[in-house]
């Protein structure tokens, strides 16, 4: 999987970040590129829901470098983009299973 690379080497940087829906976010980045961030099983994690039983969860803000949201719950860009290798990697470990 390739990720968005800026010619000038500085650190990509999160412009817009939106609820779509239950556990998936929209991530737009500086070089206009979007993310869809899927939580999945981390939605079960204590943190997040401390942060769905408030109603904060569908309000996430950003400075630039992560996603945060009120009470001190954030995600760093790095830390996004690992989730969404470890991800691809499932489904194409899923795609190469082969029952004999």
């Amino acid at each position: 999987m390739l990720w968005p690379k800026r010619a000038d080497n500085e650190n990509l940087k999160i412009t817009h970040v939106g609820a779509l829906d239950g556990d998936t976010f929209g991530i737009t980045l500086e070089s206009g590129h979007t993310i869809l961030l899927e939580l999945g099983g981390r939605i079960h994690e204590p943190a997040f829901a401390a942060l769905i039983e408030s109603g904060d969860f569908c309000k996430p803000r950003t400075d630039g470098e992560k996603l945060y949201w009120p009470g001190g719950m954030s995600l760093t860009l790095q830390e996004i983009l690992d989730m969404l290798l470890s991800q691809g990697n499932a489904r194409q470990n899923q795609n190469n299973y082969k029952e004999e």
